[in-house]
Order: structure tokens, then C-alpha cells, then sequence
């Protein structure tokens, strides 16, 4: 009996988790026409643990501006970033960006999807200095292993 108690619990614990995680930020419904993106940046996506960011497009260019106006450290060299806080890499691992915006996609054999909240996000084609930004869109701020 305990144990189908704790089971239980566990499930309603991550079945919570799950769906907290990958929940948008509320937004202004008085925002300025210009739109609202969403920057995801994943902590440690093995443990669903991100942070997410809903950022006015006003004034915002490219993924640095969206980082910048969300507050959230970088390192970058030249169009690319190279840390981010809250992300931890590990030996031989990079920071990836991934994107909803189609024209952005990767169209080599290399392309990467993944699923977030229902979403299919594929890593972009571009550095994060020239990615599209766009009312609605997500970008995706992860990890791979070279």
C-alpha cells in the first residue's frame, strides 16, 4: 500500500514537473504590436530544468539582443555565443541553438530536431548574430557533444 502511495506520488511529481517545464511565461496582452518571442534556455534538459524567457521584440535584432534584454549572461565570438549562464558544459560539448523559425533551419545532413512542449524546434542554420526573430517563435539554447 505505501509503496503504490510513493509510486503514485512519483508520477503526479513528474507528470507536474513535465508540464511546469515546458510552460510559456505569461505575457502582456497590451504588448506593443511588435510581438513576443520565447528564449529557452536549457540548464540541464536531462533533468527538465530550463529557463524561459518571454522577450518583446521591440529593439531586439538577433539572439544577443534577446539574451540582453532577458538578462541572461553569454559569452560570444563574433556570431556565435560560447557560454550562457546557467548551462555547464562538458568535455568536448558546445552550445546549439535551435529554432522554430523554418527559413533559419539547418538544411544539411547534419540537421538536428528536437521536441519542446509540443514544438518541434531544428537547429539553425546560422550563427545567433543573423537568426531570424519573430513574433511567436522559440529559440532553443542547448548543448551537444563533438
Amino acid at each position: 500500500m505505501i509503496k503504490k502511495g510513493i509510486i503514485a506520488g512519483i508520477a503526479l511529481a513528474l507528470i507536474c514537473v513535465c508540464f511546469t517545464a515546458c510552460s510559456l511565461p505569461e505575457t502582456d496582452t497590451d504588448a506593443p504590436d511588435t510581438g513576443i518571442m520565447y528564449l529557452v534556455i536549457a540548464n540541464d534538459a536531462e533533468e527538465h530544468n530550463y529557463s524561459v524567457y518571454s522577450v518583446e521584440l521591440n529593439g531586439v535584432g538577433n539572439v544577443f539582443d534577446a539574451l540582453d534584454a532577458a538578462e541572461v549572461g553569454y559569452q560570444q565570438s563574433g556570431g556565435f555565443i560560447n557560454a550562457v549562464d546557467g548551462i555547464t558544459l562538458g568535455e568536448n560539448e558546445y552550445i546549439y541553438l535551435y529554432t522554430s523559425v523554418e527559413k533559419d533551419f539547418d538544411v544539411s545532413q547534419y540537421a538536428l530536431t528536437l521536441d519542446w512542449c509540443g514544438v518541434t524546434l531544428t537547429s539553425s542554420g546560422l550563427g545567433a548574430s543573423d537568426m531570424t526573430l519573430e513574433s511567436g517563435c522559440i529559440i532553443y539554447i542547448g548543448t551537444i557533444v563533438y
